[in-house]
């Protein structure tokens, strides 16, 4: 009855590895399925490359503060 019963496809552990998908442009590391990613002009990179190449910050400008500077500094004593 019990002949060929052969376990060892229950005891090996199942493949979740995740697979390599892509390369991130500017470091070279994999990007794997199911990971995030962003591709801005056909270039793919992963969130740390995309923060540090294209992060920008706004910074307000005050441009009244900027020209009074400029002309303090033309005052001659």
């Amino acid at each position: 009855m019990l002949e060929n019963l052969n376990d060892r496809a229950w005891l090996d552990p199942p493949d979740n590895e995740a697979k390599k998908v892509l390369k991130c442009y500017f470091c070279g590391d994999w990007i794997y399925s199911g990971d995030d990613y962003y591709s801005l002009y056909n270039i793919d990179c992963c969130e740390d490359c995309l923060n540090l190449h294209y992060r920008q910050t706004a910074e307000f400008i005050d441009y009244q503060e900027e020209f009074s500077d400029s002309e303090c500094s033309e005052i001659k004593e």
